[in-house]
């Protein structure tokens, strides 16, 4: 088997439905050999290669694929191409498909805007009521300012609080009260006391003396005075700090003089006292807020969207929303000139920055993109949903009716292959007023009348029949009456009857003319058919009957029934002749009349009277009816009634006669070509 190759081929297929995929060989080669073999149930046979020798392959996956696309095309065949109703639906299914994905996507885009709109809305009320809460605690912190450099009393115990030990500040009250006699002294402690009871988000109070190195705290439910002298550097850190910033975090790891392990989540406000007097720093004042009432505050006035931060003068931030950089420094640089726009932060996010008055705060909102993607996740599922709900039910009605209309075309195709198969009683019954109505009406009336044309023609055949067997006059082989007549002929030109001889060998031309199966001559057959019986009374009656025959050229090859000018012909040898007399003339023109084969016959017969002729043009005028079955006549009713049949009502005889002068017959038939039909 060394040098042993496959080719694989696909033989060509037809495009017939329900066929069977398409067969595929092979062509082995081995050397100078060639073999071949055929594909069956998904291996190859390639016999011949040896005694008993089949060689067997797995198909690979290119065949795979070839009978994959084979099925793929017979599907394409057998239910697209060749069904045009599944093509209307198929593509008015995609275009439903398109209008309703562009439209789910449009009003989906809307909805997003909108939602994105009222997020960015919430958050802004949000960062708007923070704001004012902030306030509020800002100005409360003013007023004690306010209050204690506004009374001299107030300013003065205090200020001689920091500047003194507390052991002389008490002293110093017990004095200041003996010497005045009041039962209530102004201080600064109770001052602060009513505060914390008045503002619920301030936790404490503490108050910082630099001279002495000591602070006092004071909490809602207790007082504590502190002296920490060895620690005066850790403090001036702290003082140093606040000094740039007022507001700060208050974090357990590095404790301010005033905490008292309290929760890491609180921020405060400090502010350095001086002597009025002298101006001179003597201390510091620091309120420490609980951070947990502002997320309780924004709850029961706003309903919080997205984000908020409180961030200081140094971008620390108090207060985080998500509790994840409270304390922390904040790692993005923050612009008012682009608050309510998209802004890159972790994510694409709009950002809302609000000051809160001359505090030194701003209170900035967030609102993500994942935010409102997250609250998008449940409209853009039900958006999908209801656009498959649309699409399932468009297609589902525009296949109802397609189908419905599917079935009137198929109901139309069936009744077709019946007229086809020769059942012309086929007739289709469909409601409605539309076109597939109109095409079965079309198609019922078009029966009616492919029925009335075979009943004509069948008739029309049967009477052509007639004529010729009643011109005939017997039932004598044909072949045996010309080959007699011929035999005379020859016997009278032997004896010397020339004129006999003529009349015989006329007479076996009209005979065998007849005898022609063929019911359509052309023009110039029918005419020189009449010159032959014309001639053959010409000898007879030698010299008394004149006949003229004129044709015009053009339509000679033009086709006509035959048997239609010779009855009239013979009807002016029946009853127009005057055998007495010597001038007796006929004529027979043909010619071309616009789309028409005109036919005159004319003579200088004996005429018919005026009853007579007005009974004949009547009697024209009713030829429509259905004749009788006995009616065999030959003459000028048959060849009217023949004319109509075959070529219509706008078609046929028309005579004018005058008693005593002569009569003219006129005949009328389409200008046809053999082979054409009206």
């Amino acid at each position: 088997m060394d040098g042993f190759s496959l080719l694989l081929k696909e033989s060509p297929y037809a495009e017939v439905e329900g066929s069977t995929p398409p067969a595929r060989s092979i062509q082995a080669n081995e050397g100078h050999s060639s073999y071949l073999c055929t594909c069956e149930q998904g291996k190859f046979h390639l016999p011949g290669l040896g005694k008993g020798c089949t060689l067997s392959a797995e198909v690979t996956f290119i065949e795979q694929g070839v009978l994959h696309i084979f099925r793929l095309r017979q599907f394409y065949l057998n239910h697209l191409k060749r069904k045009m109703f599944n093509k209307i639906v198929v593509l008015y299914s995609a275009v439903m498909i398109v209008l309703f994905a562009i439209a789910a996507t449009l009003v989906y885009q809307y909805q997003t805007q909108r939602i994105l709109r009222e997020q960015t809305d919430a958050n802004l009320k949000s960062a708007h009521v923070l704001n004012i809460y902030l306030s509020l605690q800002y100005e409360g912190i003013q007023n004690i300012f306010q209050q204690i450099y506004g009374d001299a009393s107030l300013s003065d115990d205090l200020i001689y609080f920091l500047n003194h030990e507390y052991e002389s500040y008490l002293k110093y009250r017990l004095d200041l009260y003996a010497k005045t006699g009041e039962q209530r002294l102004r201080s600064f402690n109770p001052l602060l006391k009513n505060y914390l009871e008045q503002e619920s988000s301030a936790k404490s109070v503490s108050i910082y003396s630099y001279p002495n190195n000591f602070y006092m705290h004071i909490s809602r439910n207790n007082q504590q005075l502190n002296n920490d002298s060895g620690s005066k550097n850790k403090w001036e850190t702290w003082f140093a700090r606040r000094e740039q910033d007022s507001w700060d975090t208050m974090p357990q790891n590095e404790a301010s003089p005033s905490s008292d392990g309290s929760s890491p989540r609180s921020y405060s406000y400090s502010r350095e006292i001086k002597d009025p007097w002298t101006l001179e720093r003597v201390g510091m004042m620091n309120v420490e807020f609980d951070a947990r009432q502002i997320s309780s505050w924004l709850e029961s006035r706003a309903s919080v969207k997205g984000r908020i931060l409180v961030l200081n003068a140094q971008q620390t931030v108090i207060y985080d929303s998500e509790d994840v950089l409270y304390g922390q420094t904040y790692p993005y640089q923050l612009e008012h000139e682009k608050a309510g726009d998209w802004v890159q932060l972790d994510e694409p996010s709009k950002v809302n920055i609000l000051n809160v008055g001359n505090a030194g705060l701003s209170v900035v909102g967030i609102v993500s993109q994942s935010m409102i993607k997250e609250s998008t996740k449940s409209l853009r599922t039900g958006m999908i949903l209801v656009t498959l709900v649309f699409m399932v039910t468009s297609f589902a009605i525009t296949f109802t009716i397609v189908r419905k209309f599917s079935k009137k075309v198929q109901r139309i195709i069936r009744s077709m292959n019946r007229i086809g198969e020769g059942d012309l009683s086929t007739r289709i019954q469909m409601s409605g007023e539309d076109e597939l109505q109109q095409i079965s009406r079309r198609f019922n009336d078009m029966g009616d009348r492919l029925e009335q044309y075979i009943d004509k023609m069948y008739t029309s055949e049967i009477k052509q029949k007639n004529a010729e067997l009643v011109a005939l006059q017997s039932q004598i082989n044909p072949h045996f009456l010309y080959n007699t007549l011929e035999s005379i002929r020859m016997k009278a030109y032997f004896v010397g009857a020339k004129e006999v001889g003529q009349m015989i060998y006329s007479l076996s031309v009209m005979f065998k003319s007849m005898v022609k199966k063929s019911t359509i001559v052309t023009i110039e057959e029918e005419i020189d058919m009449c010159s032959v019986y014309l001639d053959l009374f010409r000898i007879r009656y030698e010299g008394r009957l004149e006949t003229e025959i004129e044709m015009d050229p053009e339509i000679q090859n033009y086709s006509i029934i035959k048997l239609l000018v010779q009855p009239i012909v013979e009807n002016y040898i029946v009853h127009g002749f005057r055998p007495l007399e010597d001038n007796n003339k006929i004529s027979v023109r043909a010619q071309g009349v616009g789309d028409r084969i005109v036919i005159i016959v004319s003579d200088n017969g004996t005429g018919i009277p005026e009853e007579k002729l007005t009974q004949i043009r009547q009697t024209l005028d009713k030829i429509l009816q259905p004749p009788d079955k006995g009616y065999r006549s030959i003459g000028l009713m048959n060849v009217h009634e023949r004319i109509v049949m075959n070529y219509g009502n706008d078609y046929g005889v028309f005579i004018n006669s005058t008693e005593g002068v002569g009569t003219e017959v006129r005949m009328e038939i389409p200008m046809l070509r053999k082979g054409e039909t009206t």
